[in-house]
């Protein structure tokens, strides 16, 4: 089971629905996941016209949805697409993406912080998406975080997890759930001597 603030899931597997070739493929490697979660991009969506289903040929009541601010550059932008998520009615679970690199998407840590901290505030169930530093990531659960997001690696570069010892400590010091995100790829390998029954996987 994995719990992040008031949500249960049977699954710790969050699964994003981008640059699937097709629908038909889309749809396949959802079910094939057996997920509980669904992650995308608000850039992706026109949130004037929601409809009633987001994800294009998934039946949005089988999952819950998890929105992300990709494409945000300052936190004020990342708290404005969060904000509009929550009021078309999708989730007020929400994954803070602030981009400080574009080359990489490496995330901006300042910018990260201070929108986890806005949102908070305003009730979201915030889940922030870091480089892998032990300390950036206390930060972010001291601020009420309830859930950590880790990159491996830069987004989209498949290298796996390339400092499974920082991965470690953040592990180790986590009260929350641990979520390693971006460059998992299908190379990655699990971290030394870490406590695996606390590993969550994006």
């Amino acid at each position: 089971m994995l719990t992040i603030g008031n949500y249960t899931f049977t699954s710790r597997l969050l699964l994003g629905t981008g640059k699937y070739p097709n629908a038909d493929i889309q749809r396949e490697a959802v079910k094939a996941s057996e997920t509980n979660v669904l992650t995308f991009a608000l850039s992706r969506i026109d949130l004037d016209n929601i409809g009633p289903d987001p994800i294009e040929q998934l039946d949005r009541n089988d999952f819950t949805l998890l929105p992300n601010t990709a494409g945000a550059k300052t936190a004020e932008e990342a708290v404005r697409l969060a904000r509009l998520a929550r009021s078309s009615g999708i989730c007020d679970m929400i994954k803070v993406e602030v981009i400080g690199d574009p080359p990489t998407l490496l995330p901006d840590p300042v910018e990260t912080l201070k929108a986890t901290e806005i949102l908070l505030a305003e009730g979201f169930t915030v889940l922030p998406y870091l480089s892998d530093d032990p300390m950036l990531a206390l930060r972010a659960e001291q601020l009420g975080a309830h859930a950590i997001m880790p990159g491996a690696s830069p987004i989209g570069s498949g290298l796996g997890i390339t400092n499974p010892y920082n991965l470690q400590l953040i592990i180790e010091k986590a009260n929350v759930p641990v979520i390693v995100d971006a460059g998992v790829g299908a190379h990655m390998m699990r971290p030394k001597r870490c406590n695996t029954e606390r590993m969550r996987c994006c």
